[in-house]
């Protein structure tokens, strides 16, 4: 499949897109915006903008720009938690997969292609920072660019950030850091620590000791296996304490019944944030933490 390229279809998509009215959304959470990209393929990819509200409409300052995929199935409106607690001083966009179960032609999807499919949902984003800035009064730093993911979405982000998956390279040099909540363990023949190893910049893996989720990760230290591999200085691993997939209902799983793990959620999203804006990171230690790990 060809790169995602920057087509009048797509230009003309997303402005329209800016005339739709907007939607209600929380008064406390960060600006928003809903937009329709073309991609090289014909495809239509929706993708949910996300920006800081302090400052005036059109502060140039330059902001960095965070990538997110979310997970199999996944959809934007399950992001969004996840989305808010990481927009702090930095625009997240997010887009809807394929595979998302928000697609409604989803039974149509050829699960061969969605691999490459993803990445190239990432990239059209980070082709389309011209329209992305016209929509947030932000202008982008092209050198503070990170992708970040959960589960799926995490190995699509480490693709970008150099791994090797299915013996190819997905290296986007516009990515500097990787950020993965809950990225997949090993699979033979497509995901294995010899192409983790190849991941060029650093990363931050997140998981927790109740992260179980099979065949994806049979135990919850098969998500730490891509953290083990790279060898990047820099990288760090989190791993929360009784912190599960979902980290309860606050990523995907809006409605689902769990315990509360809000605290491992907030410790998790500033650790998160500390790392994308490059602060160093330390040790941490408590009741939400069962181990964290720095290169």
């Amino acid at each position: 499949m060809g790169a995602p390229r920057l087509t009048r279809r797509f230009v003309l998509g997303g402005a329209a897109a800016l005339l739709l009215p907007a939607p209600l959304w929380a008064d406390d959470g960060p600006s928003r915006a809903d937009l329709t990209l073309s991609a090289a393929d014909g495809r239509e990819v929706k993708v949910r903008v996300t920006w800081p509200k302090t400052g005036s409409k059109h502060n140039w300052r330059r902001l960095p720009l965070l990538v997110f995929s979310h997970g199999a199935n996944g959809t934007l409106d399950g992001l969004v938690p996840l989305q808010n607690a990481l927009t702090r001083g930095r625009i997240v966009v997010a887009p809807q997969h394929p595979d998302s179960e928000a697609n409604p032609d989803l039974a149509k999807v050829d699960r061969k292609l969605v691999l490459a499919q993803r990445v190239a949902d990432m990239q059209l984003v980070l082709d389309s920072l011209p329209l992305i800035e016209r929509t947030t009064g932000r202008r982008v730093d092209p050198r503070r660019i990170a992708a970040g993911g959960h589960s799926y979405g995490a190995l699509i982000a480490q693709m970008l950030g150099g791994a090797e998956i299915s013996g190819r390279s997905w290296r986007d040099q516009r990515i500097s850091r990787v950020l993965a909540f809950s990225p997949p363990g090993p699979f033979p023949g497509l995901a294995e620590a010899s192409g983790w190893s190849k991941i060029a910049v650093p990363q931050f893996v997140l998981t927790g000791t109740l992260d179980v989720v099979p065949p994806v990760a049979a135990t919850w230290q098969a998500h730490t296996v891509s953290f083990d591999a790279s060898p990047t200085k820099g990288s760090a691993l989190w791993v929360g304490r009784d912190v599960d997939h979902y980290f309860g209902n606050h990523i995907q799983r809006l409605s689902r019944v769990a315990g509360d793990q809000s605290a491992a959620f907030r410790q998790a999203t500033d650790l998160a944030d500390a790392f994308l804006r490059g602060a160093p990171l330390r040790a941490v230690a408590g009741a939400t933490t069962e181990r964290m790990v720095l290169k």
